[in-house]
């Protein structure tokens, strides 16, 4: 939780999916609210996944982030390479 007192939650889920796409080497990402959190170093704790999963749908989706398929088990995310958020990711 060391990086949570330098930056706040949104900007470390931001911050941990671009780094996750420009890591990428296909042509599309799909994701997980807890992987973000463990990419981040977050607590994956319910209350933070809820938070996480706040982010990426409110902040994140205008930018090309979908939802690829919702289970009993949470929901999933897809980002590919048409995404505005891919070319911004990919340029850092």
């Amino acid at each position: 939780m060391g990086l949570t007192k330098m930056y706040n939650i949104e900007e470390l889920v931001e911050k941990a999916v671009l780094l996750m796409i420009r890591n990428t080497r296909g042509q599309c990402l799909t994701f997980t609210p807890k992987k973000v959190a463990k990419f981040a170093k977050l607590d994956t704790k319910p209350v933070t996944l809820s938070v996480v999963r706040w982010v990426i749908e409110n902040r994140l989706t205008p930018h090309g982030i979908r939802i690829y398929k919702r289970s009993s088990h949470g929901v999933k995310y897809i980002v590919d390479s048409t995404s505005p958020l891919w070319n911004k990711a990919k340029s850092l």
